[in-house]
Order: C-alpha cells, then structure tokens, then sequence
C-alpha cells in the first residue's frame, strides 16, 4: 500500500523541560550536533513520501524559515500553522482539505525506530487506522492508549486486565478519519481513538523496539549521552566492477551488465536496515563523452531492475562527473567529491545522519580503500564471488 504523506506533530510547549523550551521548540533541541527533528526526518525520507507536513504551533516562526518548502531527497516539508494550539486531535483539523489520500502520523518528540512498511502490510478493511504499539516495558514515557489488547483480527479492544501493550504513537489513518476530527482542542488518544476503538474500528500491530519520548529531563539526557541509537547505519557501494561489470566507461543502459547476486545483496540491506548508497566517479561527463540526463537515466533503469526485485531498493546515488582538463569549466571543479577524496562520502553522511563507523563500503580499486578509510567507514575489496555471499558473510 503506498502512502504518499506524512505529518508530523510539532506544536507542543514541552513544559516538562522548561529550561530547555523556552528559547527553543522540543523538536528541534539538539541531540549530539542535530536537532531532533533533523535526525528524525534523515530516518524518513528513505520512505519517498511526497509531502512531510509538519504541523505547528508553539515558535512556529523557527520550524518556517527552517523547514517550508525545503526539498530533502524526494521529499517537501510543508509547514502547517494549527494557530492556537489544539492538542493531538485538533491540529489535524487544518490538513482537512491538503491530504487527499491515506496518511502516516507520527509524534515529532519520540524516537519509535520501526519500519513503517510493517505498518502498511496490515489488511485494514473496515477500519479506519493502524496504531503502533509497543510492550509496555519498552515505554520510556507515554500513558496514552493503555490497557488494551488486540483481538484475533488485529482490533485495538480495551481491556480491564493489566496490560502488557501501550500507543507507540504512530498511526496509519485514512482519509476517513477527518469525519471525526473537529476544529477546537481535541485529544487524538483520548477521544478520537478511545471512540473509535471502541467501535471496533482501529488495527494494531506490536513492535519490539523501545519507545524514547523526549519530554522529561531524564529521558532528554539519556538520548543526548546514547545519541548515536539516533543515526542510519549505511551501506556504500562502488558502482563499475562492484553492481556492474566495469568494461570501461557505461554510455548507455545496453552497455550496463550485472554483475551476479547484486539485487539479492540489495535486498539484505533492506531488510537488515541499511541505507543502501552507490558512490560512483563519473568522469566520462567531464570528458564529454556522456551528459548528466543520460547518466541519471541508466541510474533510473539500474534501479527499476533492482526494485523489480522483491521491492529491493538503492536508497541514493552519489556520483563525480569531474575532469581536471574537462572543456566544460563546471566539471573542473569540486574535485573533492572526487574519490579517494571525500566530498560524496560527506554529502551521504550528512544528508542521510549516518555514523561511518557503523558502515561499510565495497569497491573494486585502491583510490575506493582509501577514501573510505578517510571517512572512517569499514571497507571490503569486491571479490570474485557473488555480491550476495560477500555482503552475506561481512555481516555475519
């Protein structure tokens, strides 16, 4: 099922953390080097959701100049002003007539690291939206959505007894669910779902990963100390001789071959939670023997043939058209993007949050090995087997 939007809820004080909230919105207080909300997005975009609705109140002067209409990877931020604030429920009433389809919703102050594909793959029928939930052992601070329990077909029920489940606080709603919403302050958890629930309306689905809310204190300190938990772990690949027999320079998709176990290894990575990246130099564009359209062209159909694989995915494509002595004096430029130079592994890892120690790169020559040790990411020599065996027995 393919969602096309997400929205993110921002509008909250945080006056639990006062001290850190009254210059500065709870999103975007900074974890390591980042705000929140920055390092949230970064485990995102990965989802190609065409819009990110970021829904404002409380400063919502600072998520505007930041964030309006800033394009990341294949997705726009549209900031949303809910004026005066509304509570969870509420502030959705100004996205009545911008969302035409289903939805993702999702607290802008909680760290709930699960893959929103296992939201989708639930058969919602009847209902109106899917709710993560996470065992309550697992809640670092959230009392919204307890004692309840999920039936044979996968309905939220209340439930009288102790309850070993709790709201991870993200949902999958259809467009539906607008009927419901009014525009005044209204509680998403404790009227709209404590309704709908009880109507039989509301699929879950548990998750084991632990929930970090970062609205007191304690909880804020422990992710500022932990806050690499915050990063995507990446796995880079060269592109000739590693994803495609390296024949010399590739001016047309017929030229590119496959090498063997390429769309299988891409797959692993999914399912193992990396961000798959290619890292390619490209000088044959300085050289003028191929424009930047033809290239993202053969890029376009590499990866439809990939996805075509069991949905596998390369999540972005790094290339280095320069030429020291290109004709063409943009492309004798930026040299540092260049590999064994680091300019493609910084714009990854900045664009993406990633932490290179946690990371890995295949290639197929030395100026690959040296530019991944300079940026500190774990490297392999492609050998002489399928990609799938040796990406298989790296992460062993």
């Amino acid at each position: 099922m393919k969602v096309n939007d997400i929205v993110i809820l921002v509008g909250g004080r945080g006056s639990r953390i006062n001290k850190f909230t009254k210059k500065t919105p709870k999103p975007l207080i900074k974890i390591g080097y980042r705000p929140f909300l920055d390092q949230l997005i970064c485990k995102l975009i990965k989802y190609n959701f065409k819009k990110i609705y970021l829904l404002c109140s409380y400063k919502k002067n600072i998520f505007f100049n930041k964030y309006h209409r800033k394009k990341i990877h294949n997705s726009e931020i549209v900031c949303v002003d809910e004026g005066s604030q509304k509570d969870t429920g509420g502030a959705l009433y100004r996205l009545r007539n911008k969302i035409k389809d289903n939805f993702i919703l999702m607290n802008g102050d909680t760290y709930f690291d699960i893959d929103l594909n296992d939201i989708l793959s639930i058969d919602i029928n009847k209902s109106i939206g899917i709710v993560a939930l996470t065992f309550s052992k697992n809640l670092t601070n959230n009392n919204k959505i307890n004692n309840i329990e999920l039936n044979n077909k996968n309905e939220v029920k209340f439930t009288k007894n102790k309850s070993k489940l709790s709201n991870g606080g993200i949902y999958f709603f259809k467009k539906e669910i607008f009927r419901y919403i009014k525009n005044r302050k209204q509680s998403l958890e404790n009227e709209i779902l404590f309704n709908l629930i009880n109507k039989k309306k509301i699929k879950g689905i548990v998750f084991d990963q632990k929930l970090i809310d970062i609205g007191s204190y304690k909880k804020l300190n422990l992710l500022k100390k932990q806050n690499k938990i915050l990063k995507n772990k990446a796995f880079f690949l060269d592109r000739d001789g590693v994803i495609n027999k390296d024949n010399g320079y590739v001016l047309k998709f017929s030229h590119f071959k496959f090498l063997p176990g390429v769309r299988e290894a891409i797959y692993l990575l999914n399912k193992k939670k990396f961000i798959v990246i290619i890292l390619t130099n490209q000088a044959a564009i300085g050289k003028g023997l191929i424009t930047e359209k033809e290239l993202k062209k053969i890029h376009y159909k590499m990866a439809y043939k990939i996805k075509k694989y069991k949905n596998a995915e390369i999540n972005d494509i790094f290339y280095a058209p320069y030429y020291k002595k290109s004709k063409i004096i943009k492309y004798r430029k930026n040299l540092k993007d260049r590999k064994p130079n680091i300019g493609m592994f910084d714009k990854a890892i900045n664009k993406w949050n990633i932490d290179p120690k946690e990371s890995y790169f295949i290639g197929d020559k030395n100026t690959d090995k040296k530019a991944s040790y300079k940026a500190s990411v774990k490297f392999y020599y492609k050998k002489n087997i399928s990609l799938y065996k040796q990406v298989k027995d790296i992460l062993k």
